[in-house]
């Protein structure tokens, strides 16, 4: 009987879907817009400043950084070149050359058919051959752990000290065989860069998740160290350019038995902390009960990346680093 009514109210209702759809369109082409300019931003970034280097093992990427004695810089998941001088920051400062080659399946070192931990030293080694450098002093980080304690084991003339920053349990402890992750899930969150983008945008929460930091230690960070947060967070895009290195790495966690490290010879020190999220104190303190002469600093705070800890930690990494140095005949 209120044809009328009832007319102006489903014009309404459609005028009103129609608005929603055109501002969903409109967010949607925002959003979009924004993410391909951080991706460009993000691909640049990780696509400049290194070089390729042919060795004897196959080519690997690398860039250096500083002048002085020679740092390697091995990196841990989701790296990179970038991310290995990133985690060697504060030696650069202090008088060294920071070396730092994208690992096996990361930016533009390509992923062999047979990539082990022993295999990646190997390649470590083949390296300096190519730099012409006899000796380094080794640092790494979380899952580079693994294949630096395997250079110091294969290679031990070639390793002047080691600094294990954060480390991952493959070759410390016996690793637990099932994965954190289902492979299904990791293929799927890794097969595009807008799933991790997404969350670094609309969901901190799970960007703290991924680089193992508490959320009760943000509020509470410097501004340097809030900076590192969020340059370490933002230096995993190109998530696509690091996929293979990623699930090498996840696999490596998982099989990696422990290595003989009461057979390395290099003066150790291994960092960590206590709120660290994925739990690598217990890790390095395992590592420094089986390594002669190694030790320990551990911080009370800081998480997976040792946030607001720099001045603490690269005097000290520097001193030991120094030390080491000057006992070599």
């Amino acid at each position: 009987m209120n044809e009328p009514g009832a007319r102006r109210r489903r014009e309404q209702s459609g005028n009103m879907l129609l608005g929603a759809t055109a501002l969903f369109a409109l967010l949607s082409a925002v959003t979009f817009s924004v993410y391909r300019r951080d991706l460009r931003a993000a691909r640049a970034a990780a696509l400049s400043g290194s070089a390729m280097l042919h060795t004897a093992c196959g080519d690997v990427e690398y860039a250096t950084k500083g002048s002085g004695p020679p740092v390697l810089s091995i990196h841990g998941t989701g790296g990179g070149w970038d991310q290995g001088q990133f985690i060697a920051r504060g030696l650069v400062e202090r008088g060294f050359q920071v070396i730092a080659p994208s690992r096996y399946g990361y930016l533009r070192t390509a992923m062999p058919e047979h990539a082990t931990p022993q295999a990646e030293a190997d390649l470590f080694a083949c390296m300096l051959d190519a730099l012409k450098i006899e000796r380094v002093a080794v640092i790494a980080a979380s899952a580079g752990a693994t294949p630096a304690l395997q250079f110091a084991l294969r290679h031990p003339g070639r390793v002047s000290s080691l600094v294990l920053l954060v480390p991952a349990i493959g070759g410390i402890s016996t690793p637990d065989s099932a994965p954190l992750v289902s492979p299904f899930i990791m293929n799927v969150v890794l097969g595009s860069d807008f799933p991790y983008w997404g969350a670094m945008r609309a969901w901190p929460r799970a960007s703290l998740t991924v680089v193992a930091v508490p959320r009760s230690l943000v509020p509470t960070l410097s501004a340097v160290g809030r900076k590192t947060l969020d340059d370490a967070v933002r230096m995993i895009l190109p998530v696509t350019l690091r996929r293979d290195g990623i699930l090498y790495d996840a696999g490596n966690q998982t099989k990696e038995q422990p290595y003989p490290l009461e057979r390395i010879r290099a003066p150790t020190l291994l960092v960590s902390a206590e709120d660290d999220l994925y739990k690598t104190l217990p890790n390095a303190r395992a590592a420094a009960a089986k390594i002669p002469g190694a030790r320990v600093i551990a911080f009370k705070r800081g998480g997976h990346l040792l946030l607001d800890q720099d001045p603490e930690l690269w005097p000290a990494v520097a001193a030991f680093l120094q030390q080491a140095r000057s006992r070599i005949p």
